[in-house]
């Protein structure tokens, strides 16, 4: 129970499920209201009914630019304010750049970018007249690390987070926060509608996701970390290790994320390749010839 949140409003994005889902359940318990949004009226119904305290359900497609200005008249009117804004919706990816049609790269980038920034201009005026308010920002330790058919996923995550930093900066003193959340491995159905290149869910889960954190493990650490007016909060088991080699040790990064790997690599320096993937819920690599190797030559530098 957080007595900080007692009668706030919160609005959250992506509510349906998940995360979002668990949050708000998270924030219902601690007396706040709550308003869901996701594009499935009848999940965000269903969460409401499960939700302790009064919430208000408010369908959003955030691709759709012309509908989130007046989602957002319709969200201050409720209570006449909106107090903690989290933009969690977001959807992932499992595809090869070059079979990524641009269609598909700029729906990641709508929901995961955009839409965020599009949804927090449209309720940042209200706060910053009463003098109050805080913007959560779903990021992911794809923000830090990029891996292997997640080009535009990490590419919308880690402009979030730059836009992020940057809003904090210019919103400095003037009694409205900003938190990034940075989450690695839960376990929710983000990876199993990601999308692929054509735009189509892949329909299967991966196997690093699934046996993450559960959205409820996640939510619990969000709130004590909204309370202390974090910056940035990162959720998660080994994997958030990651963020840290990429900052101290980019070589080992480097090193470890190409896809294929020359055949000279030794049986116990192809085993280290494979387990640092596995943090980052990369298949094993596949080894190069000789031939091939020769002609990546990068590849074998150590």
């Amino acid at each position: 129970m957080h007595p900080q949140f007692h009668q706030q409003v919160v609005w959250i994005t992506g509510a349906s499920s998940g995360i979002g889902a668990a949050m708000a359940r998270a924030f219902s318990m601690a007396g706040a209201f709550v308003i869901l949004s996701a594009r499935r009226r009848q999940a965000l119904e269903s969460v409401a009914a499960s939700l302790p305290n009064e919430a208000m359900v408010l369908p959003l497609d955030l691709t759709d630019q012309s509908a989130i200005g007046p989602a957002a008249e319709q969200a201050l009117a409720w209570r006449g304010r909106v107090d903690v804004l989290v933009n969690n919706a977001g959807v992932s990816q499992r595809s090869e750049t070059q079979h990524t049609k641009q269609e598909t790269a700029r729906r990641l980038m709508e929901v995961n970018f955009f839409g965020a920034t599009a949804l927090t201009a449209a309720v940042l005026p209200a706060m910053l007249s009463k003098g109050q308010g805080h913007i959560v920002n779903m990021t992911s330790v794809a923000a830090y690390v990029a891996a292997p058919e997640r080009a535009y996923y990490s590419a919308s995550k880690h402009a979030l987070r730059a836009w992020s930093n940057t809003l904090r900066a210019e919103l400095g003193g003037s009694g409205v926060h900003v938190t990034m959340v940075c989450p690695g491995f839960v376990s929710t159905d983000i990876s199993k509608k990601a999308l692929d290149g054509e735009g189509i869910p892949i329909g299967r889960p991966d196997p690093q996701v699934s046996g993450g954190l559960t959205a409820e493990e996640v939510a619990l650490q969000v709130l004590p970390a909204l309370r202390g007016r974090k910056r940035e909060v990162r959720i998660g088991g080994v994997e958030i290790m990651a963020i840290y080699w990429q900052r101290f040790c980019p070589w080992i990064v480097a090193w470890v994320i190409p896809d294929c790997v020359p055949e000279a690599d030794s049986g116990m320096l192809w085993g280290v390749r494979g387990a640092l993937r596995a943090v980052w819920g990369l298949p094993a690599p596949k080894r190069l010839s000789r031939e091939q190797a020769a002609a990546q030559p990068e590849l074998i530098k150590r």
